[in-house]
């Protein structure tokens, strides 16, 4: 039996979510020349925080897909089979609607889930309301600006030539490094 795409798409990501921990860890290791031991309670955390917004963000890219269609049908100039109506239509990437989620998704996603992240991570810390929410004011528009060196990219790249089921996944993996990046940044 197969997973379901969120299923598959949020155990690759909280996967490669582990594994850019692990590397953070290492790297501050390696920057205060002490030997690696492996936290696994911060790896406890940040996994989790990745298996809790992946399938958010999931259906995040599943909507935007749905709301603004990536692709329009549209007459081929010169057919082959005239009488083939499959070989009269071709799509091509709808401009409009490209702009709009990758306007969106930097905008309105980004907010959202750099704001779940912090608030998240606080709460697998066991943090309370008053410290998350100075995390939330400390934090959160630092991380959107660094977000905006590296995610718009990563958007135009999964909204204009990777498929619908494979956004996470390239998300994910580009995400390596901003998931090293957030685990340096947030011990």
């Amino acid at each position: 039996m197969a997973l379901p795409s969120i299923a598959k798409a949020t155990l690759q990501s909280a996967l490669i979510n582990a594994g850019s921990n692990v590397l953070a860890q290492g790297i501050k290791a390696y920057r205060a020349e002490v030997p690696f031991e492996l936290d696994v309670q911060t790896l406890f955390q940040f996994t989790t925080c990745a298996f809790i917004l992946s399938p958010v963000t999931f259906l995040w890219l599943e909507g935007l897909e749905a709301s603004f269609p990536g692709e329009k049908i549209v007459p081929k100039e010169n057919p082959k089979d005239k009488g083939n109506e499959k070989e009269k239509k071709e799509t091509k990437l709808h401009i409009p609607n490209t702009i709009a989620k990758i306007a969106i998704d930097q905008l309105i996603g980004g907010a959202l889930s750099t704001a779940l992240y912090i608030i998240t991570l606080g709460t697998l810390r066991g943090q309370d309301y008053d410290v998350i929410t100075t995390q939330l004011q400390n934090d959160f528009y630092p991380l959107m600006i660094a977000g905006f060196k590296l995610w718009p990219l990563v958007s135009i790249l999964n909204f204009t030539v990777i498929p619908a089921d494979k956004r996470l996944l390239v998300g994910s993996l580009v995400g390596v490094v901003w998931a090293v990046y957030l685990s340096l940044l947030s011990g």
